[in-house]
């Protein structure tokens, strides 16, 4: 008799060590699931079925990386939008070059003439706008600036006037420089760095933001013309006033025509900023229906949760109470 109650002792100190165990290990689990809201075992949870799951999450993923782009795409847009409103609002002044070839004195003419380098020089920075480390207008080629300097564009123009002194033929040799086709060696192959291809970024598997803007752009080269003339004239200090009046007033129309090209490249990217922000819109609505589907399957109820926990501890402290009372138990106190 004494034997069994023994035995009977030993397998009750063993059940309780194999409860304790148990419920520490709960205790774990649901402090766990407490702290961060997600169930610890998914894989349990969802009876091993992790197909979906797997699915939300590679798409919620594929979603996070396109709106990176969409972000970064319109980061650039905005840049182009900003280089082109400023190149725009300097050509404006085209309309005042034209008054003051017909009406100013040959001081003031030569006050406006003067600013010319320093519009040319802010027109080509704005051309180098740079978002992100990446230049906005070399198209494809975004690692370098998409024209070259004030200082080397004017010595290309400088040798493509070759001394020509008559305003008709500087005027025909300044627009061939810049008209002429990729191989001519004017523009295209002497200062624009850049390369004529459009600028694609995936924003969905099977959609992209497209973006041709590029200094390269026959908008933009119309708009560099009266711009270069201006400087052109500035450098030239030989060429007689009559001459000076008839380039500036011809510079002033090309500014002038040039406007309503730039506005148009300006629509266009407006129209690519417009489908980014739809797409933006998209993204995140889709984003957001994805992430409450898997919180669905893999967040615990809080309430649940912190019952749970609760009976837990509750039972864990029943335990140690039966535990260290029987602990206390001494063979005269049995006997």
């Amino acid at each position: 008799m004494t034997a069994f109650n023994s035995i009977s002792d030993l397998a009750r100190s063993y059940q309780l060590r194999v409860s304790q165990s148990s419920l520490k290990a709960k205790l774990a689990t649901l402090t766990e699931e407490n702290t961060t809201g997600v169930k610890a075992d998914i894989s349990r949870a969802l009876n091993g079925d992790l197909q979906a799951i797997t699915q939300i999450e590679a798409r919620i993923s594929q979603l996070a990386t396109y709106a990176t782009n969409i972000t970064q795409a319109e980061t650039r847009l905005t840049g182009m939008q900003s280089a082109l409103e400023s190149i725009r609002s300097q050509a404006a002044d085209g309309v005042t070059l034209m008054s003051e070839a017909l009406v100013s004195s040959d001081a003031a003419l030569r006050l406006q003439i003067d600013k010319a380098p320093e519009q040319l020089r802010s027109v080509i920075g704005a051309l180098n706008t740079s978002v992100g480390g990446r230049q906005v207008f070399s198209g494809t080629r975004t690692d370098r600036p998409a024209v070259v300097g004030y200082d080397t564009m004017m010595g290309q123009i400088t040798a493509a006037v070759g001394g020509a002194t008559a305003a008709n033929t500087i005027l025909a040799r300044i627009d061939a420089y810049f008209d002429g086709a990729a191989g001519d060696g004017g523009y295209l192959d002497a200062a624009f760095q850049g390369d004529t291809g459009a600028t694609l970024v995936a924003v969905d598997a099977q959609k992209t933001l497209r973006s041709d803007v590029t200094a390269g752009s026959a908008e933009i080269r119309a708009a560099l013309k009266g711009f270069a003339v201006m400087a052109y004239l500035a450098e030239q200090d030989g060429l007689d006033s009559q001459t000076a009046r008839a380039l500036t007033e011809a510079a002033g129309k090309r500014m002038t025509t040039a406007e309503g090209g730039l506005i148009s490249a300006a629509a266009t990217l407006g129209v690519q900023e417009e489908h980014a922000a739809k797409l933006r819109t998209a993204n995140s609505a889709e984003s957001s229906a994805l992430s409450t589907a898997r919180n669905t399957l893999v967040l615990v109820d809080p309430y649940e949760a912190a019952t749970a926990l609760k009976e837990v501890e509750a039972n864990l402290e029943t335990l140690y109470t039966v535990t260290s009372r029987l602990s206390k138990l001494s063979l005269m106190s049995y006997l």
